[in-house]
């Protein structure tokens, strides 16, 4: 009896899955724009009336039992995704909140209607109408933005001492940055940045881990007050696996533009205030400005803290 009530429960949720999952790879091979509102937004909304209408017969009929099931089942096809190398964890996270709203909203349009009109094959279509609204908006011309981050931090030191230490931080260990929550998506920590040359036009190896090695071509260089550069990010930069597909650095969807360290003499302290420039290409204007936040401020805050701590403490950077 037991394992008949499992498999009455089991078998719909794997079959939703596995089907859910072979549509994305095929959508996937056949070259669809997956970053885009039809997918993020319109297609959940489908699936999540689809989920809904394929509930096992007889359970998850109350209202919270019902959403339970459609969560539990679109968690399960975005972890199936992640297991089978569809999609890295950078984008599963960017992309599960949108996915799961809006499968959520589908389903809810569907048993409202159904409890309204009584007519499952009517409720299933009613959720095709937005997302082919959804598709047209993918239709629309893309304007690309370009975003500016800024983070500070106050040292207990004067800015010719600050100015001296920004610019090669070499023999950072693991204990020295704190761990953010974007380490856990799989960004590394620094490891060291070594500057050669002198003033502008001079260049910096920023090193994160043992697998990422970008390069910042001064551009702007203030002695005491403010250091510039461009970030530039040559063949093989990062090692295979480090980029998700959708938010690779000068991709359709991504880029990193440029830097710069100001520094503000507080009369025997200094202000070092670090900022950056992202370019973002995406169509999802507020929400991807806020996962390009999510990443720089952990990118400001773990150079920021570590600069402070070392001129502080007088360590030799």
């Amino acid at each position: 009896m037991l394992k008949a009530k499992v498999l009455a429960v089991a078998g719909p949720a794997m079959g939703l899955v596995a089907g859910l999952v072979a549509i994305y790879a095929a959508m996937s091979a056949l070259g669809y724009e997956t970053a885009s509102f039809g997918f993020l937004f319109g297609f959940p909304l489908l699936a999540g009336a689809i989920i809904m209408h394929f509930r096992p017969q007889g359970r998850f009929r109350s209202f919270f039992l019902a959403v339970f099931w459609l969560v539990l089942t679109i968690v399960l096809s975005l972890v199936a995704t992640f297991l089978g190398g569809l999609e890295g964890a950078i984008c599963i996270a960017m992309a599960a909140a949108p996915i799961l709203l809006f499968a959520m909203a589908g389903g809810l349009i569907y048993l409202f209607y159904l409890r309204w009109r009584g007519a499952p094959g009517e409720a299933l279509k009613v959720t095709i109408l937005p997302l082919l609204l959804f598709l047209a908006l993918d239709a629309l011309p893309r304007e690309p933005s370009v975003y500016r981050f800024s983070d500070e931090v106050i040292i207990a030191a004067p800015p010719a001492l600050v100015f001296a230490r920004i610019k090669s931080i070499p023999d950072i260990r693991a204990d020295e940055v704190a761990t953010r929550p974007s380490h856990y998506l799989g960004i590394p920590k620094p490891t060291r940045a070594v500057w050669t040359g002198a003033g502008r036009g001079a260049l910096r190896h920023s090193h994160w881990g043992g697998d990422v090695h970008f390069l910042e071509r001064i551009t702007g260089y203030e002695p005491g007050r403010r250091i510039a550069w461009d970030f530039e990010f040559p063949e093989g930069w990062a090692a295979p696996g480090i980029e998700d597909p959708h938010v690779r650095v000068g991709g359709r969807y991504f880029n990193v533009l440029r830097g710069e360290y100001r520094l503000e003499d507080l009369g025997g302290a200094t202000r070092l205030t670090l900022t950056s420039w992202t370019w973002d290409g995406s169509r999802f204007g507020p929400y991807a400005k806020l996962w390009h936040l999510f990443f720089f401020r952990d990118f400001h805050r773990a150079i920021l803290d570590l600069v402070k701590a070392r001129v502080e403490a007088g360590a030799g950077l």
